[in-house]
């Protein structure tokens, strides 16, 4: 390209020679510019440098080159940043591989389910490096798939299933042992099954083979004979959680002056002392759990008084306390002011919302109340909700969940109105959108559910429970129409009722009447929500719902009648919300089991084990009634009554299981400081009989048949209870041990002691199994033990 200025510079002429010929450009409207403008605004237009041009024009107008000029180009702008081709192709394989593992770990059941009885491939080089292993392209699919599920089985997702080929390579080894000598035809099995075993070098110690199993160290360890297809049986493998990234569940930090908390609060003090501009991290009503920086409030109980323990929280290092009383905060060590309020145990869930910054007003909170079913309710709502791809928390009776599977360690003490509120922001903070909380009637009466802003509240059934809390039934449902109280926007709040339950219309009358509501129910069929049929076995329950927006058919893995329920109330909340019908089946029939509902364990014995909740007689009623629609040849239950509660339910629950069960055996159940034959008496009298009539039967052994024909035995010591139950199970029975469900301890005087039912169901199985193989038949109760057991 060559550049002239031309004398007078009225014309410039660029010429181009990019091409062979040459192109001419007039550039005639700038003639009026000063000559300096003009060239500047023509290098701005060819966007050339100002100051090189003028340095390439000499004296004489010629164009000299500069020696800048003859450098290389400068090279393309890389578009690609410093990656390379290969690079990026390496990265897209990468991120394809991501993919592919994210896809196996979500269905990986299924994988290992369609190829567990896939032949392993041969431990042959050759097998892997040969082109092909069949005629045609199924056969590279066949060895793809054993190359793959040979893969599993070194992860230990999957047993060996060695090839034909090897299996009868091992049958030719035992051929012509006809031939052999007994005790060697002994010898070389025993030496086929020590194949894969690992034996120490002869210079290693016992310790140090042990440290090698334990650690993994194979340094001094050599393998003899050992199967390439075998496991290590000390190998042991969640599957469940193989390949799952566990959530960090990060803890909210907050912070703010006294002054402040007063202020956001509804609380009006009647009197403040000290410096309010005293900064706290946290609000405790319990003096032993208060750390440095706390409010500790001082809470009235049914047993306490918390203003007795202010000099402890003030030792743990509370700066502040709220009080209902004069309080001398003078003579405390770090207790910088005081609050005086009227009702410290009405202030304490509004101080805690207000210090959680209000949680559940930022998310979607479902309130579930009623005497049986909340925590299967709970459970199947949250499946429906996370089927929606809503992240849902729950806070229940038996687990507490940030959301999806986040489960959080349950805390020894039942959650109070600070723990709600704490609980609740720990989930907000960790993405939470939506909630489902049980709201039983003692945290309704104590006020723990006061500022929880509940958008649905839900009643599943009323029956006697807790009355020596409440001190009436009345009480008692009072309590529990306080969740519908609160439902006054008909915009936002929505109302699910079982109106099969007497107590229906009450609940549906609670808070505004303009709020809509959603019924469910099983005999009426004026419900919104009612089943058109439903099918029960002793492995799913199969109903047909008919709903507003159309009918539904749910398989769920939850048994019984009662449980037709619970599926009818966890569709009348996705009703109500509006959810797809497709995610209302799916978020439910997810919910395979809930802990200690109904819960079947399974040893592989004859007959079925049932470990349920069940400790009201109407929820044994129908936990009975359900396991008799299953069909069993007899129904063994096993029942417990509390110490220290309601005595008047204890010979409804004999008369009850008596009636419903081919056989019955009473025991304890957290008997307390109450004496545990004391209760099986109470419980004896609902079948008419006393603790000195049942033990004047025992003096021969024998327990004769109630009028009914079934039999009724006892035993206070529960672990035996439990064993002779299961002892007595034949094929075809159902063993239903009620009363604890999830519960794992056993209260006795002051100790609190582990127990789990559904571990003791266990060791029976196997501790009856072993008194079969002795040949002790343990159908008839009592039985008579050899004295080697």
């Amino acid at each position: 390209m060559s550049l002239h200025w031309l004398n007078p510079p009225s014309t410039l002429t660029l010429t181009l020679t990019s091409t062979p010929q040459l192109h001419t450009l007039a550039f005639r409207p700038f003639l009026h510019l000063p000559t300096s403008l003009l060239h500047r605004s023509f290098c701005l237009l060819l966007r050339l440098d100002p100051k090189r041009l003028p340095s390439a024009i000499g004296p004489d107008g010629k164009y000299y080159p500069t020696p800048g000029d003859d450098d290389p180009p400068e090279a393309p702008e890389d578009t690609a940043h410093g990656v390379s081709k290969f690079q990026q192709i390496h990265r897209q394989a990468a991120r394809a591989r991501k993919l592919q593992e994210e896809e196996f770990n979500k269905n990986q059941s299924i994988f290992l389910d369609a190829i567990k009885d896939v032949e392993d491939a041969p431990d042959v080089p050759s097998y892997v490096d040969s082109e092909n292993s069949g005629d045609d392209l199924f056969g590279e699919i066949d060895k793809a798939i054993a190359l793959k599920r040979k893969e599993f089985v070194k992860k230990g997702l999957l047993k060996p299933n060695p090839p034909k080929r090897e299996k009868e390579g091992k049958e030719e080894i035992f051929k012509g042992t006809e031939e052999l000598e007994a005790d060697e035809v002994v010898d070389l099995k025993e030496i086929d099954e020590l194949e894969g075993l690992r034996i120490a070098s002869a210079d290693s110690s016992e310790e140090e083979v042990e440290g090698n199993r334990r650690f993994g160290d194979d340094d001094d360890v050599s393998e003899v004979g050992k199967s390439k297809n075998s496991l290590d049986p000390s190998f042991d493998l969640d599957i469940d959680s193989y390949g799952r990234t566990k959530v960090r569940i990060v803890e909210p930090k907050f912070r703010m002056t006294l002054a402040e908390l007063l202020d956001e609060c509804k609380v009006v003090p009647i009197s403040v002392y000290g410096n309010l501009e005293v900064e706290i991290n946290g609000i405790e009503h319990d003096s032993r759990m208060v750390c440095a920086g706390n409010l500790f409030v001082c809470c009235v109980g049914r047993k306490t008084d918390g203003h007795l323990y202010l000099s402890e929280a003030d030792k743990r290092g509370a700066v502040a306390v709220v009080a209902s009383k004069e309080i001398d905060i003078e003579e405390t060590l770090g207790c910088r002011a005081l609050v005086i309020v009227e009702d410290t145990n009405a202030a304490l869930p509004a101080l805690a919302a207000s210090f959680y910054r209000y949680p559940t007003k930022n998310m979607s909170v479902i309130g579930v109340t009623g005497t049986n079913g909340k925590t299967t309710t709970a459970y199947l709502i949250k499946g429906m909700y996370e089927a929606m791809g809503l992240r849902t928390g729950m806070l229940s009776s038996v687990a507490y969940y940030v959301h999806g599977d986040n489960k959080l360690e349950l805390p020894d003490a039942v959650l109070d109105a600070v723990s709600v509120q704490k609980m609740m922001a720990k989930m907000l903070h960790n993405g939470t959108e939506a909630v489902v909380m049980e709201a039983s009637s003692i945290e309704l009466a104590r006020g723990r559910c006061e500022e929880v802003d509940i958008d649905i509240a839900v009643f599943t059934n009323l029956n006697r429970e807790g009355l020596e809390f409440h001190g009436s039934e009345e009480g008692y449902r009072d309590a529990k129409a306080k969740l519908f109280a609160r439902m006054v926007d008909p915009e936002r709040h929505r109302k699910i009722v079982n109106i099969d339950d007497p107590s229906a219309p009450l609940f549906v009358a609670q808070g505004n009447t303009n709020v809509p509501v959603v019924t469910f129910a099983v005999e009426n069929k004026n419900a919104d929500i009612h089943p058109l049929k439903s099918e029960l076995s002793l492995f799913e329950t199969t109903v047909l719902i008919k709903t507003p927006q159309g009918i539904l058919e749910i398989s769920s893995g939850l048994l019984g009648r009662h449980n037709i329920y619970n599926i009818l109330a966890a569709v009348a909340v996705g009703i109500a919300v509006g959810a797809p019908l497709e995610d209302i089946v799916r978020g439910i029939e997810e919910v395979d089991a809930v802990p200690g509902r109904c819960e079947l364990i399974d040893e592989e014995q004859a007959f079925g084990v049932i470990v349920d909740h069940a400790k009201t007689p109407d929820a044994l009623s129908r936990l009975l009634d359900s396991v008799r629609e299953l069909g069993p040849r007899r129904i063994i239950t096993v029942i417990g009554c509390c110490g220290e509660r309601d005595r008047g339910k204890r010979p409804l629950m004999t008369k009850i299981a008596t009636d419903k069960s081919d056989a019955t055996m009473l025991t304890s159940d957290n008997p307390g400081n109450e004496d545990p034959l004391d209760i099986l008496d109470d419980m004896l009298a609902g079948v008419g009989w006393t603790m000195q009539d049942y033990l004047k039967h025992g003096e021969n052994d024998y327990y004769p048949p109630l009028p009914n024909g079934h039999r009724l035995f006892l035993h206070d010591i529960r672990r035996v209870a439990v064993r002779c139950a299961v002892a007595m199970g034949e094929e075809g029975d159902m063993v239903v041990v009620a009363g604890k469900g999830h519960e794992t301890y056993q209260i006795e005087g002051d100790k609190k002691e582990f127990f789990d039912d559904r571990e003791e169901c266990r060791e029976a199985l196997q501790y009856v199994d072993e008194l079969h193989q002795a040949g002790i038949d343990t159908s008839e109760f009592p039985w008579r033990l050899p004295e080697s057991h």
